[in-house]
């Protein structure tokens, strides 16, 4: 069976917590609709994603995070070589380290569902053992 756990990408999180996101609506109504199910992220997602925002909002994220709403995962160093192996593969469509992290953790976790705005390098992405992700879209 599997999980129903599910990872959160660096734009659903931007657009959580920014209220000026064309994608702000369809993120807050997808959480409400994901409510029960865990969330974890990985760490180069969560800086991707403070970095983007503003202060208020990031700080917000943190925030959330800390009371358990997001758990952050420590990507694994010994996977470096192989990230990069693996963002050479998909170089043509810009996989950016927290995107391939992301997929890194989905292999090391067994939590194939991402919650992102990106549609299109979340569908065409397969992890190292080559399952494919399942993208939960946010619409607009």
């Amino acid at each position: 069976m599997k999980s129903t756990d599910t990872l959160a990408d660096t734009g659903f999180l931007v657009a959580l917590f920014n209220g000026g996101d064309v994608h702000h609506a369809g993120a807050v109504a997808m959480l409400r609709q994901l409510s029960g199910r865990r969330l974890y992220t990985v760490w180069e997602v969560l800086t991707e994603a403070c970095h983007l925002l503003n202060d208020a909002a990031w700080l917000n994220l943190l925030r959330w995070a800390a009371a358990g709403r997001l758990t952050v995962l420590a990507s694994d160093p010994a996977d470096l070589s192989d990230i990069a192996d693996f963002t050479e593969r998909y170089a043509d469509g810009g996989a950016d380290l927290a995107d391939v992290a992301l997929v890194f953790a989905a292999d090391r976790t067994r939590i194939y569902n991402v919650l992102t705005v990106d549609r299109r390098d979340f569908d065409r992405y397969r992890t190292p053992r080559g399952e494919r992700l399942k993208r939960l879209g946010v619409k607009d």
